[in-house]
């Protein structure tokens, strides 16, 4: 009985043994695959210490069921020993089943779980993908739309860099300043005079005794203020070099104003002995620079140009200043063109007071006339009225005279 009882318990423990293997080679299974969390650790620890209570309480519940045998068998014959030998070997047997179903169904049962689990983690990170995939998708085709932007933008700078350098070309050019200066200028008469030539004339013809000089520009005034020339000068060789040039020092920079101030007063020299000519001309002439910033720097830096202009008789204007100079000529010449009409304009008023007052006259009269015929006409509607009732009671009688006739005749 002793072999026999410590056999089971060795059976017993192998199962034990093994189960527990086989819980910890399927943990360590999961854990090298990173496919268990921490929930499902938790619950096959739980399944590990049941099984081992389980395992626990039924040695100890088959030990306490084996000696209780064993005493109430002690003397029975060889024969009992055998059978109770199957008995144990079959409950062993039954004991090892029910062990091995429960612990599958929870297996499975755990399995099923973890595989759920694993489903969830598989669906969120499918939706973050495909989260991601549209956000970088969204992203692409703003980053392509922000590169054609940036596209059309170098576009743009570069054709904006083509025109610089056109218009670099034209300002390094002395006859392309000119003309450029002329049409700036031109521009400037037709936006306040419009297509007025007797208002103004461009490259216009002075006639002198000697010779025969062209001005940009001139304004007509009336008698006896003549015109007023108006020539286009762009001095930008020395203006140019202020801004061209960086880290320019005190005596660099007053050097090149320096410059800059006798081109200036060349070009209001050449104006006043050209094209001041009284009493063909205005005894003073405008000169026209095609930049305000020109017409600052001689302001701010040198003064003295203006006061030469000033001595010269020559009013240097920029697009700026030469709009409301334009203008006031252009009212003063309405109204000397009102003031010499004017006495005309007084004779018609007076021919057309004459006028109303024969047409008031004879107003009153159709009216008086229209105030006749209409009490003649009130007068003759009283007689239509009275005629017609009269006409009424005579129907009225023959009416009642041929009723009565009516009545008589049979009798």
């Amino acid at each position: 009985m002793d072999r026999l009882e410590i056999l089971m318990l060795i059976c017993i423990g192998l199962i034990l043994v093994l189960i527990v293997l086989e819980l910890y080679f399927i943990v360590r299974k999961y854990k090298e695959k990173d496919m268990l969390d921490d929930s499902f650790v938790k619950e096959v620890r739980l399944l590990e210490n049941n099984l081992k209570t389980e395992m626990t309480q039924s040695i100890l519940s088959f030990n306490n069921e084996v000696n209780k045998q064993l005493l109430n068998v002690s003397d029975l014959s060889s024969k009992n020993i055998t059978d109770f030998r199957i008995r144990v070997n079959q409950q062993l047997n039954d004991f090892q089943e029910k062990i091995s179903d429960k612990f599958n169904l929870e297996f499975k049962t755990l399995t099923e779980s973890f595989h759920h689990q694993m489903q969830n983690v598989n669906q969120k990170v499918e939706e973050r993908l495909n989260q991601g995939f549209k956000d970088t998708n969204e992203t692409f085709i703003n980053i392509v739309k922000r590169v054609e932007v940036i596209d059309e933008a170098q576009k743009n700078i570069k054709a904006l860099s083509e025109e610089m350098v056109s218009l670099q070309n034209i300002l390094s050019n002395n006859q392309s300043r000119g003309a450029y200066g002329e049409y700036q200028l031109n521009q400037l008469l037709y936006s306040i005079y419009g297509d007025n030539n007797k208002m103004y004339q461009t490259q216009y013809a002075i006639n002198d005794d000697q010779k025969s000089l062209r001005v940009d520009a001139v304004i007509f005034m009336p008698k006896p203020n003549s015109i007023i020339p108006i020539d286009s000068k762009f001095p930008f060789s020395a203006y140019s070099k202020l801004f061209d040039n960086e880290g320019l020092t005190k005596e660099e920079e007053n050097s090149i104003i320096s410059q800059f101030a006798r081109e200036v007063k060349k070009h209001i020299t050449d104006i006043a002995n050209k094209y001041i000519l009284p009493p063909k001309t205005t005894d003073y002439a405008l000169m026209f620079v095609p930049s305000d910033g020109i017409l600052s720097l001689l302001h701010s830096k040198s003064p003295q140009v203006i006061d030469y202009a000033r001595e010269k008789s020559v009013t240097i204007v920029s697009p700026t200043t030469i709009i409301p100079l334009l203008s006031s000529f252009k009212a003063f010449v309405i109204d000397h063109q009102r003031s010499e009409n004017m006495e005309k304009i007084n004779q018609e008023l007076l021919k057309l007071g004459k006028d109303f007052k024969i047409f008031g006259q004879e107003w009153s009269k159709l009216s008086r006339t229209i105030q006749t015929i209409k009490k003649d006409s009130d007068l003759l509607d009283s007689r239509v009225e009275r005629i017609s009732s009269k006409f009424d009671s005579i129907q009225d009688v023959s009416m009642i005279d041929e009723g009565s006739k009516q009545e008589d005749g049979p009798n």
